[in-house]
C-alpha cells in the first residue's frame, strides 16, 4: 500500500494497534514529522467500554497533544459524592467538589471511553487519511538493514524505521521481544455496564457520584455525557478466573447474586441494567519489565506496563506515554536514540504507578467498610501525588 506524503525523507513508524494508545501515539508521532502507519486487526475501528476517568496529569497529555477542547467537550467534571455504607447505604464519607483545576491546573474529567477513541481518530486521520489500516493482525517483524519490516496475516507487509507495540496486555509485540509469558490474575473481577439515564430515578445517583463499599467488593457509579449515561463498575474478590478469555458475557442475575446484600438503591440500579450488554472482566496484569525497548522496537501502554484499575491510570500512563514519545522523536538529536530516551524518562514513573495500583487492592477490599474508608482516603492522597506529572515539562538524557 502506498504512502500519501509528502515528507518521504521522514522517519517512518509503524504502530501495532489502534486502540486509546495506539492512536495517541500516532498523533504525537505525526505532530512530530513522522510518518506513521497504524496497524489493526479488527476490521472497523470504535473503542467498547464504560467509563473512563481523565485525571490531570492524562488532560496534561491531551493538551500537549492539541485537544485541550475536546477534552472540554467530551468529559464530565465530578460534582460532590460519597462514599456509602454496602448494608445501610449511610455516608460514611461526603466528597466535596472536585478542585483539581485549581491545584493542578487542569481538571478530572469523565468521559466515555468510545468518545475518547472518537477524538483520537479524528485528529489522526485529519493529519493524515491513510495513517490507519484496518482488517491486518499483526504476527512478525524482521529487522532489516537500516529499518524494520512488519507482516500481518492479512498478508499486508511494510518497511518501517521503527515500530511501537501498543497491542494491550496480550501484545504479540511484546512476546516477539521477550518470549511468551502469563498475565497475572490480579483476584478481582468486574462488571461494567452503562445505563441510559431517563431510565434511572434522581434518587438513585444522589450525589451523582458513589462509590459503595461493602466486604470484599466495591460499587462506583458517576455520570457520562451529561447525565444522558449513567456508568458503573462493579468489583469483586474472587479466588480464580475460570473463564477462557479476560472478557466474557455475564448475566444480570449473576451480577445481582454477586451484590444481593447491597442497600436496595444499589439493587434497583444494577437491575437497570441491559442484560444483553453485559460482561464481567477478570483484572490482570504484568510484571514490571526492566526494560520494554530493544533496538528499533519498543511497547507503550498496556503492552508494557499492564496494571489493574484500582488508581485508575492504565489508559492516563497510555497517554502519558504517547506524549513523552512524540517529545522524545520530537527533540532527540539522535534520530536512531530517541525510543530508548522515550523508555528512560517513561519507565520508573509506570513501574512506581503499577506498583501503587497492586498496593491498594487488598487494603481496598477488606471486610470492614469503616476500613476501605481508611484505605481509600489514603489511596486517594497517594494518587494525587501523580497529578502533578507534565509531559511537556519532560526532559531527556
Amino acid at each position: 500500500m502506498t504512502r500519501h506524503s509528502s515528507r518521504s525523507n521522514s522517519p517512518k513508524t509503524i504502530i501495532v494497534g489502534a486502540g486509546i494508545g495506539g492512536l495517541a501515539s500516532a498523533l504525537a508521532l505525526l505532530r512530530a514529522g513522522h510518518r506513521v502507519r497504524v496497524v489493526e486487526q479488527s476490521d472497523s475501528l470504535g473503542e467498547v467500554g464504560a467509563g473512563l476517568s481523565i485525571t490531570p496529569n492524562a488532560s496534561k497529555a491531551l493538551a500537549y497533544l492539541g485537544l485541550a477542547d475536546e477534552l472540554e467537550l467530551i468529559g464530565s467534571t465530578p460534582i460532590a459524592g460519597s462514599l456509602r455504607h454496602y448494608r445501610t447505604g449511610e455516608d460514611i464519607v461526603v466528597l466535596p467538589q472536585d478542585r483539581s483545576r485549581e491545584r493542578y491546573g487542569y481538571p478530572l474529567y469523565h468521559v466515555h471511553r468510545a468518545d475518547m477513541h472518537k477524538v483520537l481518530l479524528s485528529a489522526v486521520t485529519a493529519l493524515d487519511a491513510h495513517c490507519v489500516v484496518t482488517s491486518a493482525e499483526f504476527l512478525s517483524f524482521a529487522e532489516k538493514d537500516n529499518g524494520i519490516s512488519v507482516c500481518c496475516r492479512s498478508g499486508w507487509k511494510e518497511d518501517a524505521d521503527y515500530v511501537v507495540g501498543a497491542d494491550g496486555i496480550h501484545s504479540r509485540v511484546r512476546a516477539q521481544l521477550f518470549g511468551p509469558d502469563r498475565a497475572n490474575f490480579t483476584g478481582y473481577v468486574a462488571w461494567r455496564g452503562l445505563i441510559p439515564g431517563e431510565k434511572v430515578a434522581p434518587h438513585l445517583i444522589d450525589p451523582p457520584l458513589c462509590m459503595t463499599l461493602g466486604p470484599r467488593r466495591m460499587l462506583m457509579r458517576y455520570p457520562l455525557r451529561r447525565g444522558s449515561l449513567i456508568n458503573f463498575v462493579a468489583i469483586a474478590k474472587r479466588d480464580v478466573w475460570m473463564d477462557e478469555g479476560w472478557s466474557v458475557r455475564s448475566t444480570r442475575e449473576e451480577l445481582l447474586a454477586e451484590f444481593a446484600d447491597f442497600e436496595s438503591r444499589v439493587i434497583e440500579l444494577l437491575s437497570l441494567t441491559s442484560p444483553d450488554r453485559l460482561y464481567k472482566w477478570g483484572l490482570f496484569d504484568r510484571d514490571p519489565l526492566p526494560a520494554w525497548t530493544q533496538g528499533r522496537v519498543t511497547l507503550l501502554g498496556d503492552a508494557a506496563h499492564a496494571m489493574p484499575p484500582f488508581t485508575g491510570q492504565g489508559a492516563v500512563m497510555a497517554l502519558e506515554d504517547a506524549a513523552v514519545l512524540g517529545k522524545a522523536a520530537q527533540s532527540s538529536a539522535s534520530p536512531e536514540l530517541f525510543l530508548q530516551r522515550y523508555q528512560d524518562a517513561r519507565i520508573a514513573r509506570v513501574t512506581s504507578a503499577l506498583a501503587m495500583s497492586r498496593a491498594r487492592a487488598d487494603l481496598y477490599f477488606g471486610n470492614e467498610p469503616a476500613e476501605q474508608v481508611k484505605a481509600l482516603t489514603a489511596g486517594m492522597a497517594e494518587l494525587r501525588t501523580l497529578y502533578d506529572y507534565d509531559v511537556g515539562a519532560v526532559e531527556f538524557n
